[in-house]
């Protein structure tokens, strides 16, 4: 199964990353004979960046709009024209146990987790608990997944066709009834494919198939899902 970035692409998970990584990555030093001077600097770089991206990230964005006003002062005046004086930024202090490191962390922090999983004690466990295993993703299914739910129609019982498309812009769907000749049903983007045919015998029960492909970009492509099968009654 192929893995996504273990690292997270949203800024306030990156923060929630970064602090799990610098508490926990200490405590593997000694079954993964980590370099203990390397390890307090990765801590560090840990520690700096959540320090960065969170707490002075946010004062900075605070200090951007009170900038934004004064510069709307600035231009359009208040009322008696009065002096107003431009707003002055404060980095806020670092908080205990941080400390500025030199430009570049993040990438030693990388390159350090490299160092982690080439270590001979690694394990899948500590890389889930460190944060540094992506999880799973969906690139590479060969075809959609299919559920089928029984609804209530106008004159008999219709099927909900549930599937996933992964990364994949929709379905192509075909099926057949009481096993006749497969046929084309229709191509969906959204989840679910409703099939509201009426029964081909009017008051009597019939099995349904479904099969589904992927469809990009006009086609579909790839092979057949499992044949998903139910029994439609009047």
């Amino acid at each position: 199964m192929k893995r996504q970035p273990y690292y997270p692409s949203r800024l306030a998970s990156q923060v929630l990353w970064l602090n799990n990584y610098a508490d926990k990555v200490s405590g593997y030093a000694t079954t993964l004979a980590l370099n203990a001077t390397a390890i307090t600097g990765t801590v560090a770089d840990g520690k700096f960046l959540s320090y960065i991206l969170g707490v002075w990230l946010g004062d900075v964005r605070t200090f951007a709009q009170s900038a934004t006003e004064y510069i709307e002062i600035a231009q359009t005046g208040l009322s008696g024209g009065s002096q107003y004086p431009p707003p002055v930024f404060t980095s806020p202090p670092l908080p205990a146990g941080v400390v500025a490191v030199p430009a570049g962390a993040l990438t030693r922090i990388f390159g350090f987790v490299q160092e982690i999983k080439a270590a001979p004690g690694y394990s899948n466990v500590m890389g889930e608990d460190l944060g540094i295993i992506g999880a799973e993703t969906n690139d590479d299914h060969d075809t959609p997944k299919v559920t089928l739910k029984l609804g209530q129609g106008d004159a008999c019982q219709c099927v909900d066709i549930f599937f996933i498309k992964y990364t994949h812009q929709g379905v192509y769907i075909e099926s057949r009834r009481n096993t006749g000749n497969w046929e084309f049903l229709g191509i969906d983007t959204e989840k679910p494919y409703t099939d509201d045919r009426p029964l081909l015998v009017p008051g009597q029960a019939e099995v349904r198939e479904y099969r589904l492909r992927f469809w990009d970009k006009g086609t579909p492509n790839g092979p057949w899902s499992d044949v998903a099968k139910i029994a439609v009654a009047p």
